[in-house]
């Protein structure tokens, strides 16, 4: 009806669709997946978009994304005609079965290598590393999933089993997530593996995929946590000539060697803070070159100012044990008793000396004890008994001098890198800054180990949960590629975003970005020559910066994909 008003609430829907159409997600999806243009209504490219928007905006399980598309424009979300019911639970399960089918690994990882060619992302350093999602459910595979694996023996199902938990949760059944980041958190590789799989493993593989990849192996720096470092690992990179920055495993006696050298020596270079802030932590490095395995390394020892709390408690454990363990022994000596205070006295040196390393305080003292010898029977009164005089050890432990647990907590909070990186080319504080970025690759597990987003895999089928799997990792990349370049269109004005609470920071999150859009309104006016869309005037003028950082305005809620600004 001409004239009628309505309002429906866009938050960071028509966004997100954007940046995926500009990423040419659908595109990419409907060029590699089977499906037959006559037949299908809507194309499973923007089914997996769908879901993509879905997964970022609202993260609703499967049978609800149907019921979170009901009350949108979706003309302004996707470019060709889609309604909610075509985004029923049945369709989107079928889209993943099509993407399952066309190989889930390689849809996802020529998304990331299209925006690498397009010049999107500039690759120099990337960093590796897994982790395990805990699932409920037992996920044993479907006469559909079996009958799939007969007909192709060369692709073994997705094995949802028991493994190690890094969540903690050995109760629960889990698959393995493992991804390959660039320095700014964008995923470049990234795959889906079975429960029980060793890091060790994926490691190894990783080499290989990193070898044959996009991704040029004798250009790029590999920074990767310690599990890297394995003679067979250190062979094949060395085969590819990789570059690598890892750190050297506590296991390894090379290890607590060349702590003992920088401890002796002390020719610490201070690196200071890498990051601000008033609590961060200072570094200081010392470099040494030495052979592992047959091969010269660069080796840094780095010492830290912060000790995590696994090192804390073990410290505390440490010196806990120590004080049971004096206080036993010296308890022990003083049962002890000496005929001359000669003998006595050298007991306590030789206590003192044994003891000379510990953490704890040691002083000693020795004490006279005068025992009168009656004997038996009732003694005359002009006989006086006889006094025997012996001689014991007190020992008191006392608290450990500050200055020496101060030096422990430093020794402790030592670790030693291993890079292939030249000091020429490369300063200490360049590879310690450089692996330090490691971080990256774990801030995008935590997305990934969302409650909601690991309750969102509902679906029972082996098949259907990897592809899902794979569209989460679809929606990370989006989500990194848009913290990427809403952060570097701040690096480049030198500007700050105001985030909800009057916070103004350069660094947003991708969560943070996605709240201050979430206020975006779409005001729909029916006219007799059809839909005009606009947003309020009181629209939150931090949601149009956003925009205005992703290089957007507002004409992405408010026109259709079939227009020009698609």
């Amino acid at each position: 009806m001409a004239g009628e008003v309505s309002t429906w609430v866009a938050d960071a829907s028509c966004f997100v669709a954007r940046v995926c159409r500009d990423l040419r997600i659908a595109e990419i999806l409907n060029r590699m997946l089977r499906w037959d243009k006559k037949q299908c209504k809507v194309s499973p490219g923007t089914r997996i978009v769908a879901l993509i928007v879905n997964i970022l905006v609202h993260r609703r399980p499967l049978y609800l994304v149907r019921e979170f598309y009901e009350a949108m424009d979706l003309s302004v979300l996707f470019d060709e005609p889609v309604s909610a019911a075509d985004l029923n639970d049945d369709a989107l399960g079928r889209a993943l079965d099509r993407l399952y089918e066309a190989n889930s690994q390689l849809c996802f990882q020529t998304i990331a290598a299209t925006a690498i060619t397009r010049g999107h992302l500039e690759v120099r350093s990337v960093h590796a590393d897994t982790t395990s999602v805990p699932l409920y459910g037992e996920f044993e595979p479907t006469k559909g999933d079996l009958a799939f694996q007969e007909a192709h023996p060369d692709r073994p199902l997705l094995e949802i089993t028991y493994g190690h938990s890094k969540q903690h949760r050995p109760d629960l059944k889990q698959f393995l997530y493992g991804l390959v980041v660039s320095k700014e958190g964008v995923p470049l590789l990234g795959d889906v593996n079975n429960g029980n799989m060793s890091d060790k493993t994926w490691n190894r593989q990783t080499i290989d995929e990193i070898k044959t990849s996009m991704l040029d192996p004798k250009r790029l720096i590999d920074v990767a946590d310690s599990v890297l470092i394995t003679e067979d690992n250190l062979e094949d990179m060395a085969k590819a000539h990789m570059r690598f920055i890892s750190r050297l495993p506590e296991t390894y006696k090379l290890a607590h060697e060349l702590k003992e050298r920088a401890w002796e020596s002390g020719r610490w270079q201070e690196i200071g803070p890498l990051r601000g802030g008033p609590e961060a932590a200072r570094y200081a490095t010392q470099s040494f070159q030495t052979t592992l395995y047959g091969r010269s390394y660069r080796f840094l020892v780095v010492r830290s100012s912060s000790l995590d709390k696994r090192k804390m408690k073990k410290i505390e454990r440490m010196v806990g044990k120590e004080r049971l363990s004096l206080e036993k022994e010296a308890a022990q000596l003083a049962r002890q008793r000496f005929a001359c205070e000669a003998d006595a006295r050298q007991a306590l040196c030789r206590f003192l000396e044994a003891h000379r390393g510990v953490l704890h305080r040691l002083t000693g003292d020795i004490h006279a004890e005068e025992t009168v010898r009656r004997p038996p029977g009732r003694p005359r009164k002009d006989v006086t008994s006889p006094v025997e005089i012996t001689y014991t050890v007190q020992v008191r432990v006392d608290a450990p001098v500050p200055r020496v647990l101060q030096e422990l907590r430093e020794r402790e909070s030592t670790f030693v890198l291993i890079t292939t990186l030249p000091e020429d080319e490369w300063s200490d504080a360049a590879v310690l800054h450089e692996y330090k970025e490691q971080q990256s690759v774990e801030q995008r597990f935590r997305f990934l180990r969302q409650p909601v987003l690991v309750d969102g895999i509902y679906v029972k089928s082996s098949r259907r949960a990897e592809a899902l799997a794979y569209v989460f990792l679809m929606a990370l990349f989006v989500a990194a590629f848009i913290e990427m370049k809403i952060r570097r269109e701040l690096q480049r004005t030198r500007s700050c975003v105001e985030l909800p609470g009057k916070r103004l920071t350069n660094r947003s999150t991708i969560r943070a970005i996605l709240d201050v859009l979430s206020t975006i309104q779409v005001v729909r006016i029916q006219t007799d020559q059809g839909v005009i869309r606009t947003l309020p005037s009181n629209t939150d003028r931090r949601a149009l910066r956003i925009l205005e950082l992703a290089g957007y305005n507002s004409a992405i809620y408010t026109q259709p994909c079939t227009e020009a600004v698609c």
